[in-house]
Formats: structure tokens, sequence, C-alpha cells
């Protein structure tokens, strides 16, 4: 499966949001998308997600490009203002709304239980901003993908957090192991230091993405006769573009 996205970009009211910025990934391949901290990587993992059309460009799905299809197969994970946790929640309430989210069992039994599964059972009652910074975008990704239909993975400057950059970049790599295509925004000075050659944000001409070698495949999710939308939150798109 192949997402791709040619020249998009993002108006805000007063300044643009996104420079035309392309970028392309496929399964077993992990992107860095570097760029000054700013709107412009809320902008495009939401643009990449189906949940903010671009002013200009255009995103495919393997050819499709239905905002519907992008929702369903793209997953956005702790975008600032967008789908980041509140951080006063308890960790376990935070996986028991992904779990329902994701159509699996979310009672307090099966939350214990995938906390379990994952060795963070000791974090079950800690409130969220108290994870340490790799727990919490390990913990995120994971409930992500236990989305079924979820086959591209966008997770929103995880360096924002602070923390080692080499942790994020690993976890990026594992998902692409199990056959993800997995975009990572972040910034320069994160790229630098993980010594990888980054897409850049504002530009329409792109290095390779980093091809990972496949661990164990994960099995085709089933295809869904009707597409069922998830909501796009209209109120946060607004205040993300007005923040621009």
């Amino acid at each position: 499966m192949e997402l791709k996205a040619h020249a998009i970009s993002v108006q805000g009211p007063h300044a643009p949001m996104l420079h035309a910025t392309s970028v392309s990934v496929s399964d077993h391949q992990l992107v860095l998308l570097a760029g000054y901290p700013g709107p412009g990587h809320v902008a495009v993992s939401l643009g990449l997600s189906g949940r903010l059309k671009p002013d200009g460009g255009y995103i495919r799905l393997d050819g499709d490009t239905s905002g519907r299809v992008l929702r369903r197969r793209v997953a956005v994970v702790d975008t600032p203002g967008i789908t980041e946790p509140d951080d006063a929640l308890p960790v376990q309430t935070v996986v028991g709304e992904e779990l329902a989210i994701a159509g699996r069992k979310a009672g307090r039994k099966a939350v214990q239980e995938w906390l379990a599964e994952h060795d963070w059972t000791g974090f079950a009652d800690m409130r969220f901003e108290h994870l340490p910074v790799a727990v919490r975008t390990k913990l995120l990704a994971e409930l992500t993908v236990e989305r079924p239909d979820v086959k591209v993975v966008i997770l929103t400057m995880p360096d924002r957090l602070g923390g080692d950059p080499h942790e994020w970049y690993e976890l990026g790599r594992d998902l692409a192991s199990r056959r993800y295509a997995v975009i990572i925004t972040c910034a320069e000075a994160s790229a630098r230091l993980l010594d990888v050659e980054a897409a850049q944000l504002g530009s329409v001409s792109q290095p390779d993405p980093v091809q990972v070698e496949a661990a164990v495949p994960i099995e085709d999710a089933a295809e869904v006769d009707e597409v069922v939308d998830e909501p796009v939150e209209e109120e946060l798109l607004e205040e993300v573009k007005e923040e621009a």
C-alpha cells in the first residue's frame, strides 16, 4: 500500500501553514519528515490522513483520493491539539478509550490485560502527563495499530516532548518491520542527531524512504463493504488554522 502526496499546501488565515510538500511511503518503509516546529507538522499530518483538505496538491492511497479511505487507513498518533490525550486522565482511561475506538473490548479487565500484555501494568493509575516520554509514544502507537484497518501510521513531532529521538525512531522502524508505512514528523535537530536523511516540509524533491526488513508479517485486514466515517473535529481544525 502506497501513500503519495504531491505538492500539498495549506493556507492559514494570515500566512501559509504548510508550503508545497511532497512525500510518499509504502509498506515496510519509514520517512522522517523534518521541519521548523510549528503548525506545518499538524497540517501535514491531518492532510495526509484525510482530516484536513489541502488548498493545493493531491493525496492518493493506492491511487484513491477519497478522504473517507484516507481516514480509515491512515492514523495520526499524539497530534498536538487533535489526537493527544488529556494529560490529566489516568493511563487506564486513555487505554480504554482507544481500545473502544479500535472496536476491542474496553472494560476494566480488558484494559488491565492489554497493559499486562505490553508490560505496562505499573502505569495504569498514573496521570498520562507523568508517563515517561518513550512509554507515552509507544503506548499510543500500539493502541493506534489495534485498529484493524490502519495501514499507515503518522507520529506527529514526538520530539516536542523531549527524550531521546533514537527511542521513537526505533519505534518507527519496529512498526515498519510489521508492514506498516510510517511517517514521523520532527525537528531538523532530531534528524541531524539521528544521522538520517530526512524529507523536508516545504519541499517537493525528497530522498527515498528508509526500507525496513520485515519482522513477523501482519495479516491483511479484512475489507469491509461499507466505510464508516471517523468524525472530523472541525472546531479543532479551525483552531489549528487560527493559530498559524
